[in-house]
C-alpha cells in the first residue's frame, strides 16, 4: 500500500471526476461517477493509500463535499480557482485534464486555501448573514426601480424617503397621469413592502443565531458599529484565528494597500487591494460616518489621524483599519472592549503616510 495519495476532485451537480497522483508525481488515473454522498465516500475508500490528501475548487458544492470527505482523508483542501492559472487559463478545458492538474498543484503545494467553516453552526450563522444582506440589496434595488420609474414619467420631486412611505406614496402616484403605470408602480410598492418584511424576519433570525457568540456584544460597544454591523462582521469573519495578523484581515476586507514593483523598485501608485470581501469595508465606512456624529474615541482617533496626514481619505481609511484591528484583537484574545483601545498612537495603522 502506498504511503500518500494526492487526490483531485472536480465536482458538478450531476457528475464528479476523481483523479489520483502518487508522491513521485506519477498520475495513476481518474474515474467519473454520479454526484452523491454515497458515491463520493465509496470512491475515496477505494483509493489504496495510508494517507489521502484531497483538493477541490471552491464553489457551491465545495462545503457539502468537504464535510462528506473529511472523515475519509487526512486533509481536505478547498482552493481558490482564481489562483489556479494552470487550470482556468488553459485552452484545453476538460474535467479529466483539470483534475490531473489539480492533483499536481496539490502535490507541489501550489494551491491557495479558501477558509471553510469549522462547524455547521458557524456555516449556518454565515448563511443567515448573507441571506440578510441579499434581502437588503433586493430592497435597495426595488427602491431604485421605483424612483427611476417616477423620473421616467416626469415626476421629479422624489428626493428623500417619503416616496416609499405607505402614507405618502398615494400622493406621488397621483402625479402619474396613466392608470396602467400607476398599477405597475403599485406592484413595485408591494414587492418592496414584501422585501422589507422578509428583511426584518431575516434580521430576527440572524440575531437569534448570534446570541451564541459573546464577542458580538463587545463589538456593539464600539461607536458606530451597531448591532447589525457586529453580527455581520462576526458571521463573515467566522474566527479571528484564520488570519495570522491584522494586516491579512485588512487585505481580506479590501483595506490593504498594494503596489507594483520591478527588480525591487516600485512603480505606479499605491492603492487599495481589490481582492477580498467588500462588505466589511462598507460596514466600517458606515461605522466611521456614524461615529463622527458624537464625541467618542473613534472620532478622536480620526481627528488625530487627520491632523497628522492632512488628508481626509487617508485618515478615514486609518480609522476603518483601526476599527477592524480593535475587533480582531478583542476577539482573538477574548477580552472586553475598552475605549482606551482607540486612544493609542493614531499612526498604528497609517499605511499611506
Amino acid at each position: 500500500m502506498r504511503k500518500v495519495a494526492f487526490l483531485g476532485l472536480d465536482v458538478h451537480a450531476g457528475n464528479c471526476v476523481l483523479g489520483e497522483m502518487d508522491s513521485q508525481g506519477t498520475y495513476r488515473g481518474d474515474h467519473s461517477f454520479p454526484t452523491s454522498e454515497r458515491n463520493i465516500i465509496d470512491s475515496l475508500k477505494a483509493v489504496t493509500a495510508k494517507e489521502k490528501c484531497l483538493a477541490l475548487e471552491e464553489g457551491n458544492l465545495a462545503f457539502w463535499v468537504a464535510q462528506i470527505a473529511r472523515p475519509y482523508v487526512r486533509e481536505v483542501m478547498c482552493c481558490d480557482p482564481k489562483e489556479n492559472a494552470l487550470i482556468f487559463r488553459s485552452s484545453n478545458k476538460r474535467d479529466k485534464v483539470d483534475v490531473k492538474k489539480l492533483c499536481r498543484l496539490l502535490r507541489l503545494g501550489e494551491l491557495k486555501r479558501v477558509y471553510q467553516a469549522e462547524n455547521d453552526d458557524r456555516a449556518i450563522f454565515k448563511a443567515a448573514a448573507l441571506h440578510y444582506l441579499d434581502l437588503r440589496d433586493q430592497q435597495t434595488a426595488l427602491k431604485q426601480k421605483i424612483k427611476a420609474m417616477y423620473q421616467h414619467w416626469g415626476v421629479l420631486d422624489i428626493a428623500g424617503e417619503g416616496v416609499y412611505s405607505i402614507t405618502q406614496r398615494e400622493g406621488y402616484l397621483r402625479k402619474i397621469k396613466h392608470l396602467a403605470i400607476q398599477r405597475q408602480m403599485n406592484r413595485l410598492y408591494k414587492a418592496m413592502d414584501h422585501a422589507v418584511s422578509l428583511r426584518e424576519q431575516a434580521l430576527k433570525g440572524l440575531k437569534a443565531l448570534g446570541r451564541t457568540y459573546a464577542e458580538i456584544k463587545e463589538f456593539e460597544k464600539i461607536p458606530g458599529i451597531g448591532e447589525i454591523g457586529a453580527h455581520v462582521f462576526d458571521a463573515i469573519i467566522q474566527t479571528p484565528h484564520r488570519f495570522a495578523n491584522r494586516s491579512q484581515l485588512w487585505r481580506y476586507c479590501r483595506l490593504g494597500v498594494t503596489e507594483h514593483s520591478s527588480d525591487g523598485k516600485p512603480f505606479g501608485f499605491k492603492r487599495l487591494d481589490r481582492s477580498g470581501i467588500s462588505e466589511i469595508k462598507s460596514l466600517t465606512y458606515l461605522g466611521w460616518m456614524n461615529a463622527l456624529k458624537k464625541d467618542n474615541e473613534v472620532r478622536r482617533f480620526y481627528m488625530a489621524s487627520l491632523k497628522r496626514t492632512y488628508n481626509r481619505v487617508h485618515a478615514r481609511l486609518n480609522t476603518q483599519r483601526k476599527m477592524i484591528a480593535v475587533m480582531y484583537g478583542i476577539w482573538r484574545k477574548g477580552e472586553a472592549y475598552r475605549p482606551e483601545l482607540f486612544l493609542g498612537s493614531a499612526d498604528i495603522v497609517a499605511l499611506y503616510d
